[in-house]
């Protein structure tokens, strides 16, 4: 299966990338995408920087370089790039930009392009979800979808798993900890898509899309991360003392 990841920078691509490529037979290029319409040659160069000094990311770098990093040089909605995408005859695309996407560049993908979503889908859409889903006292997750022109609207869900943030400290730790698991996420999308005769769950529109929390609510949210916090933290004293 040949996947490109979408990325602004290599370090944010690195991660996917790594674990990606140990699913048999993928073929993974990095599709790093520029800021503006035209080339950036001084942000391509600050992030190869960025990206040569972290730890173990010169080996990576030599697997990689000659073959699968790919920069474009316009944005994605431009010409030149669909036929270049096109041309790459991509089977999977993997979400890691800031970009909006259009039905060009997703149809540019045999099977489309693939999102990590930090909710449960149908029923969490939009933003500020993993605060919505702690404030109604439902599961925290993510679902790995595949994407269409609208907001967490694409029908094909791969799978959605319930991911527990009971022990981090704070909201900001909860979603970076959400957001770090898209590439065992990814991973595992990818092993379903390659098995034989992948099923989807069906997003069907009966969930709510949900806005920006405010911060009075992002309080709220927060106490009830704690709340789950202590439970797990006195429940986990409790085997402890069992044990004994």
């Amino acid at each position: 299966m040949r996947i490109g990841i979408l990325a602004n920078s290599l370090p944010a691509a690195l991660p996917i990338y790594e674990e990606v490529r140990q699913v048999a037979g993928s073929e993974i290029f990095v599709l790093l995408l520029p800021a503006t319409n035209q080339v950036n040659y001084r942000s391509l160069l600050r992030h190869a920087a960025r990206f040569l000094l972290k730890p173990g990311r010169v080996r990576s770098l030599q697997l990689s370089w000659k073959r699968a990093v790919i920069p474009l040089r316009k944005s994605l909605q431009d010409a030149e790039t669909i036929t270049r995408l096109r041309a790459l005859q991509l089977d999977v695309g993997l979400h890691k930009s800031g970009t909006i996407y259009r039905r060009e560049t997703i149809e540019s993908f045999r099977l489309g392009i693939l999102n990590a979503h930090i909710g449960i889908l149908p029923k969490y859409r939009g933003r500020s979800v993993m605060e919505w889903s702690l404030l109604q006292g439902d599961p925290t997750g993510i679902s790995v979808f595949f994407i269409d022109e609208g907001i967490d609207t694409g029908e094909r869900i791969v799978f959605s798993e319930t991911v527990d943030v009971s022990r981090c400290q704070s909201l900001d730790e909860a979603k970076q900890y959400l957001f770090d698991q898209d590439a065992r996420m990814y991973r595992r999308a990818i092993e379903l898509l390659a098995g034989p005769n992948p099923e989807f769950q069906i997003n069907d529109g009966s969930g709510h899309r949900y806005y920006v929390m405010s911060k009075l609510f992002q309080g709220v949210a927060e106490q009830c991360l704690v709340a789950q916090t202590s439970v797990c933290e006195d429940h986990r004293k409790n085997q402890l003392e069992d044990t004994d």
